[in-house]
């Protein structure tokens, strides 16, 4: 069974979220060796994804309505190849519901499921959305909480990952 947090809880995190919604980093990060699931069952990590460009990892699930909006998002990200890779990874759904919503919402973004939430432990995130930049080393260069649009993860890439 899993924990589940108060509507309070919820309310004071979402708070604290809105008053410092973006996020740049440097230096090296654990998070990219975080054990996921692929699709298929066997073990994956962001650092699996990693291919020598900048990594764009969204942080989702199908109960969540920012990201009902922020996915169809990144899939056009994706489909534009702008230089990075996008990862969607999933915190706590079984397979057959991912593959039901990616299949009503038209998306064909590569996804792994963080089963229990570790990935969201190690960005020290409480809830969904969230959208992290890692570049090309695995290091995380930026982050979002919330919601992004095509645009803020735009002006990230040309920031943060310039030379894609």
């Amino acid at each position: 069974m899993r924990a589940s947090m108060s509507f309070t809880a919820m309310l004071a995190v979402a708070a604290t979220f809105m008053a410092v919604s973006c996020t740049s980093y440097s230096g090296e990060t654990s998070a990219s060796g975080v054990q996921l699931e692929a699709m298929d069952g066997s073990a994956t990590s962001v650092g699996d994804s990693l291919s020598g460009r900048p990594l764009l990892v969204s942080l989702w699930a199908v109960w969540c309505q920012p990201c009902r909006r922020e996915l169809p998002e990144l899939q056009k990200i994706a489909d534009a190849d702008q230089g990075v890779d996008v990862l969607a990874v999933n915190v706590g759904d079984d397979p057959q519901r991912i593959t039901a919503y990616m299949d009503e919402m038209q998306l064909d973004l590569p996804v792994a499921i963080d089963p229990v939430g570790n990935l969201l432990t190690a960005l020290d995130v409480s809830t969904v959305p969230a959208t992290v930049l890692f570049g090309s080393d695995g290091a995380i260069v930026w982050s979002h909480l919330g919601a992004v649009t095509s645009e803020q993860v735009n002006d990230a890439l040309q920031t943060y990952a310039p030379a894609r």
